[in-house]
C-alpha cells in the first residue's frame, strides 16, 4: 500500500481513492518539466481548436451537443472563454496602444476583457428571459453565451487588425455584422424545431438589450477610469 502524499490515505491503485492525485509522484525534472509543457499544449490543440473550429461551423449545434452530455472532445467554456477574450484584449491592447483617451479604442485597450466578463452573467439572463422554457435552464443559457462570446472574441481580432488601413466606422459595422449575423444562427440552430421568424425576432431583442447594457456599462467604465 501506497500513502499519498497530498491527503495521507492509503492506496495500491494508480490515484488516491481519497482525493484523485496519483499515488507513485516523482521529483520534477527537465525532463518531466517539458513533458507536462507538451501535454498542456497538446490538450490545447485537441481541445481549443477543436471547439472554435466546432463554433466556427456549427454555432449553437455545439452548444446543444455540450450540454447534452458530449463534452471529452471540447474544451470547457470558461477555460475557452478565458483564453479567448485574454488572447482577444492582449492583441486589442498592441493593435491601439497609440490611441488616444475618451476613445473607443482606449476602451478596447483597457477595458474589454473586464466588461465583457462581467457581463456575461446579465447577457445570459437576457438570452434566458427571451427564450425561457421548462427544458431551458439559466446555467445553459450562461455556457451557450460563455462559448458565442469566447468565439466571437477570437473573430473581431482579425477585424481590428484592419483599423491600419479602414475608418473606425467600418469596423465598427464589421463587427456589428458579424455579431449580429453569429448570434443568430447560433440560436437557430440552439432552438431548431422552434419557428424561424419567433428566433430571429427574439435574437434581434436580445442583441439589442445586450449592446445598449453594454454601451452603458462602458461609458461608465470610462468615465470612472478617465
Amino acid at each position: 500500500m501506497i500513502i499519498c502524499k497530498n491527503c495521507g490515505a492509503g492506496g495500491d491503485q494508480k490515484y488516491c481513492p481519497g482525493c484523485g492525485q496519483a499515488l507513485q509522484i516523482d521529483r520534477i525534472t527537465i525532463n518531466s518539466l517539458l513533458h507536462e509543457i507538451g501535454h498542456t499544449f497538446w490538450h490545447l490543440e485537441k481541445g481549443f481548436l477543436y471547439t472554435l473550429k466546432e463554433l466556427a461551423i456549427h454555432p449553437g449545434t455545439t452548444q446543444r451537443k455540450y450540454l447534452s452530455g458530449i463534452r471529452l472532445r471540447y474544451q470547457k467554456p470558461f477555460p475557452l472563454f478565458a483564453i479567448s477574450v485574454t488572447f482577444c484584449a492582449l492583441a486589442l491592447f498592441f493593435i491601439y496602444r497609440n490611441a488616444p483617451n475618451q476613445s473607443e479604442q482606449f476602451f478596447y485597450k483597457h477595458y474589454f476583457f473586464m466588461v465583457q466578463a462581467a457581463m456575461l452573467p446579465f447577457f445570459a439572463l437576457i438570452t434566458y428571459i427571451l427564450f425561457k422554457s421548462r427544458d431551458f435552464y439559466y446555467a445553459e443559457a450562461l455556457v451557450m453565451n460563455v462559448y458565442l462570446l469566447g468565439f466571437t472574441s477570437v473573430c473581431i481580432v482579425p477585424i481590428n487588425t484592419l483599423s491600419f488601413f479602414l475608418p473606425n466606422l467600418v469596423i465598427s459595422l464589421l463587427e456589428i455584422t458579424l455579431l449580429i449575423t453569429y448570434n443568430v444562427w447560433t440560436n437557430l440552430n440552439f432552438f431548431k424545431g422552434k419557428a424561424v421568424w419567433w428566433i430571429i425576432v427574439k435574437s434581434v431583442v436580445g442583441i439589442v438589450a445586450s449592446y445598449l447594457l453594454f454601451n452603458f456599462t462602458s461609458r461608465l467604465v470610462m468615465h470612472w477610469a478617465v
